[in-house]
């Protein structure tokens, strides 16, 4: 199955969307999803048009770095393919997580996190969308994962809440300045990708192959995070969202991949390029983010030693 050509493609140029056009994404999606008594800063009907514009150019870029594949047409094929996928992520991200685990210092680790809120602030928002249309036991699967973040419950156990504390706590304990840290291009896609697939509907295959390549990688992630902490020695209040999260999302990946996208694999086989393309998407751009927190990690050592070398 080869993956289907959007006619926009055809007519506009390729290039990526700029930093700016990324913090307006940003900005236009949290007033998409804003709280109740900010229902007069939502979005106007005319202020969409721009909106679809920044968001096909990204769409147009992103399909032009996947390129024209032949996606497998079955249940089974997809499965193997997705495997496939799933370890080279591994592989590709390991030396950066390596870094992280064995060799930050309390400053880049902080930094790291500070990029990890930026971008994950609103997971249990696109969960909750990530519902809509859904029956039978593709939503309950979902479901379950949302009753995950909401803290099965219990209000201090919301997981928004505790990755804010875990955040805060470690800012203090790394003397960084509580001013709002400035996320980098690459940081703001990582998490506007989430949003826009969450709150535009003909992107909701997409979302659902994002969703369960990003949480089926979340415990190798959170592993590594955990092993930085204790390393450079973070109390529990610090480590214990992160250590939670490297069983809870082995269990939400698992859930995502078995009863939702081999159930509309099985079922609904012509959505298999759509499952295919959000899990790639969600590889690029984790990779470029990635990449842009070590490269400001190198500036902060390089920084460091500077300072080191003139004491």
């Amino acid at each position: 199955m080869k993956r289907p050509h959007l006619s926009e493609e055809k007519e506009m140029k390729i290039f990526d969307t700029t930093l700016e056009q990324q913090r307006t994404l940003n900005t236009f999606y949290l007033r998409e999803i804003g709280l109740p008594s900010d229902y007069e800063k939502s979005p106007q009907l005319n202020e969409y048009f721009v909106i679809e514009e920044i968001e096909n150019q990204w769409n147009h870029y992103e399909n032009s770095r996947i390129g024209v594949q032949q996606f497998p047409d079955n249940a089974e094929g997809f499965l193997t393919w997705y495997n496939k996928l799933h370890m080279a992520h591994r592989k590709k991200v390991a030396p950066f997580f390596t870094r992280l685990a064995e060799r930050s210092t309390l400053e880049e680790l902080s930094f790291y996190i500070a990029m990890e809120n930026e971008v994950d602030g609103r997971f249990d928002d696109v969960i909750a969308l990530a519902q809509l249309g859904m029956t039978g036991d593709m939503k309950l699967a979902l479901a379950e994962n949302y009753w995950d973040e909401m803290g099965m419950g219990v209000l201090e156990q919301m997981h928004t809440g505790l990755f804010n504390q875990s955040h805060e706590k470690l800012r203090d304990i790394a003397g960084v300045s509580s001013v709002r840290v400035h996320a980098p291009k690459e940081a703001l896609k990582n998490g506007n990708l989430l949003l826009m697939y969450a709150l535009r509907r003909k992107y909701h295959p997409r979302l659902l192959g994002t969703l369960a390549i990003l949480e089926h990688t979340a415990p190798y992630r959170f592993a590594k995070t955990v092993q930085a902490m204790r390393r450079l020695g973070m109390p529990d209040d610090v480590i214990y969202y992160h250590d939670m999260h490297i069983q809870v999302d082995a269990n939400h990946g698992k859930q995502l991949i078995e009863r939702v996208l081999m159930n509309l694999a099985k079922n609904n086989p012509e959505v298999i390029a759509e499952l295919c393309i959000g899990c790639l998407t969600r590889y690029n751009v984790a990779v470029d983010y990635y990449n842009s927190v070590e490269a400001e990690m190198n500036k902060i050592a390089t920084v460091k030693m500077k300072e080191y070398e003139n004491e």
